[in-house]
């Protein structure tokens, strides 16, 4: 989720769950945004996006993580 705002942000977990919460300030360029993370530029955001299924592959195929593999 990408917004600006100053309103609380409530988490309700049902079951077992962990959190990653991350913030930054507003970055003052245009930003490129994909699936899994934000870059400075359409050939980064490609580049992060296949390192992010390379190492989900390779959690998967180790166990470490289970799902469907999402389509780029």
């Amino acid at each position: 989720m990408f917004e600006e705002s100053n309103q609380p942000i409530d988490f309700v977990a049902h079951g077992d769950t962990s959190f990653v919460l991350g913030s930054a300030v507003k970055h003052p360029h245009d930003l490129v945004m994909g699936h899994y993370s934000v870059h400075t530029s359409k050939a980064a955001l490609e580049q992060g996006e296949a390192e992010i299924q390379r190492i989900g592959a390779r959690l998967r195929s180790g166990g470490r993580l289970q799902g469907a593999k999402r389509a780029a």
